[in-house]
Order: structure tokens, then sequence, then C-alpha cells
């Protein structure tokens, strides 16, 4: 004789315990996820303060450095032009030497001067201003010529500022005067008006 199984629940019975356990235990692996995902949200958001407090300061010597750079620029810039304008100032000196006229100089000098005065020694000055000044080496017959000689290139118009620097009255070895050097300073203006 066959069992025969009755079962008068109205529902059929099922078992929920595997599926119980089976949710307990995601539940329970889930909330360990969850604390670790916390604890590495955590770690990160320190890390990244660290990193932010580093980009920060970062950014801070970058424009440091920005601008030490451009001041080191505008210093050489300046350093440059600085150069160029003495070398250009030089090399204008250079030119107005050149173009200087020593004959034109000469020749006045030679019209201006008294007949009893000579020449000994010229040594020019180019200013930066443009002036020439030179200071002329003189030998005249006595003292007389040095205020003959100062009073004729004062007239003239292409000298000025005359001055005297110095004078000398020597004698030769056998006792006879060679003359009466004297040395003076002047501004050349080559293109005054006659």
């Amino acid at each position: 004789m066959a069992a025969t199984n009755f079962n008068f629940a109205r529902r059929p019975f099922r078992d929920f315990r595997p599926v119980y356990v089976a949710a307990g235990g995601a539940l329970a692996a889930g909330l360990i996820l969850l604390a670790v995902n916390a604890s590495l949200y955590g770690e990160f958001r320190r890390e990244v303060s660290d990193t932010r407090d580093e980009i920060a300061w970062l950014e801070k010597r970058k424009q440091t450095a920005t601008a030490a750079a451009e001041q080191a620029r505008g210093a050489m810039r300046s350093y440059e032009l600085a150069q160029l304008a003495g070398e250009s100032r030089g090399l204008r000196r250079l030119v107005e030497e050149r173009q200087f006229s020593w004959i034109a100089f000469l020749g006045r000098l030679e019209r201006v001067l008294p007949a009893e005065v000579r020449v000994s020694r010229l040594s020019p000055r180019f200013q930066e201003s443009g002036e020439v000044s030179i200071d002329v080496g003189l030998l005249g017959r006595g003292p007389e010529s040095v205020v003959r000689t100062i009073s004729a290139l004062s007239r003239s118009p292409y000298f000025s500022a005359v001055q005297l620097l110095s004078e000398s009255y020597p004698e030769s070895k056998s006792g006879v005067p060679e003359g009466h050097t004297f040395v003076i300073t002047t501004v050349y203006a080559p293109e005054a008006a006659p």
C-alpha cells in the first residue's frame, strides 16, 4: 500500500530559510563593503585635501616664479636698453670725431691767433652734448701774447669759454728765453654764424 501524504494547509508549505540566509549574507556583505567604501572615501578625502593644499602651494609658487621671471625680463630689457644707449653714445661720439673738420678748425684758429703766437699742441675732447672742448698749447713772445690770444679768441664766434690753464716762461741752458708757453682751453662751435 502506498503511503499517501495528506496536506491540509491552505497554502503549500515553502521553506524560505535558505532565502533568508542568502539575504542575510548579502546584507552582511553589503555592510562590510559599505564600511570599506566609507573608510576608502575618508582616506581619499584626506589625500585630496593634502593634494589641494599642495596644488595651492604650487600655484602660489608658480605665481611667485612668474613675477620674478617677469621682473628679471624687465631688468634685462632695461639693461639692454642702457647698454644700447651707451653704445649709441659711443658711436655718435666716433661719428662726430670722424666728421670733425681739422682743416676748417686750423684755418679759423690761424685767422684768429695773433701773429707772434704759434701752436705747439692740440687736444680735442668731444662731449656727449655735441660740444668740442679743445686744449691748445701755445708759444708766444711774452706775457702780453697770452692777453692778446685770449682777447682774439673771445671775439671770434667760433670759440667760447676761453680759459687760461697754465703758463710758463722757460729759459734755455744758455740763459736766453725761448718764449712764453701757455695752455688755454676753449669750446669750439664749428656751426657758429660768422
